[in-house]
């Protein structure tokens, strides 16, 4: 936080920052972003090392206390809305990959891009949805290996049967 360059404003932007606790994390971000380039502004207006401008400056824009009071009063609780959740790209690419199979290249992709989405869903903290379709995506991979193993081990199997004449017992030969 300490980008002014001026210890009075940086305790000013501290204290602010731990006022506006009660804001949403990007709230209050944006406020401390906004407060602290109005004082970068009014710093390099103001002559250099003049504590009593910077203290006028701090002065007029009020106690960091109520700056946050007012941030926080600005949207009343009747009209929050829940921020809009993006479905994650990941997720989709997975499901479309488990659906599509591609000779078992995209069940191993949709399983990649499966646990992936999950992983980033997980880290958005609340910003990403989309856990369903990384679910599905990994489930319709697993299919797609399990078919894809089964159809190596079927093939190989049949290989061997008509090798060894037709599928009869093949003979043992004792020494």
């Amino acid at each position: 936080m300490n980008v002014t360059t001026d210890p009075l404003a940086d305790d000013y932007l501290r204290r602010l920052d731990a006022a506006a606790s009660a804001l949403p994390a990007h709230r209050r971000q944006e406020l401390v972003s906004e407060i602290r380039d109005h004082l970068q502004e009014g710093l390099r207006q103001a002559p250099a090392g003049d504590e009593t401008a910077v203290r006028n400056m701090l002065e007029r824009l009020g106690p960091p206390e109520e700056i946050a009071a007012a941030a926080t009063d600005s949207t009343p609780p009747d009209q929050l809305v829940a921020p809009l959740r993006e479905t994650n790209g990941s997720a989709i690419v997975s499901v479309v990959l488990g659906v599509l199979w591609f000779a078992g290249i995209g069940s191993l992709l949709a399983l990649v891009f499966g646990y992936r989405a999950r992983r980033e869903i997980k880290n958005s903290a609340g910003s990403q949805k989309g856990s369903g379709l990384a679910t599905a995506g990994i489930i319709l991979g697993w299919i797609g290996i399990a078919i894809l193993v089964a159809g190596a081990l079927g093939g190989a199997l049949t290989l061997v049967a008509a090798v060894h004449g037709g599928g009869g017992p093949v003979p043992v030969h004792s020494p």
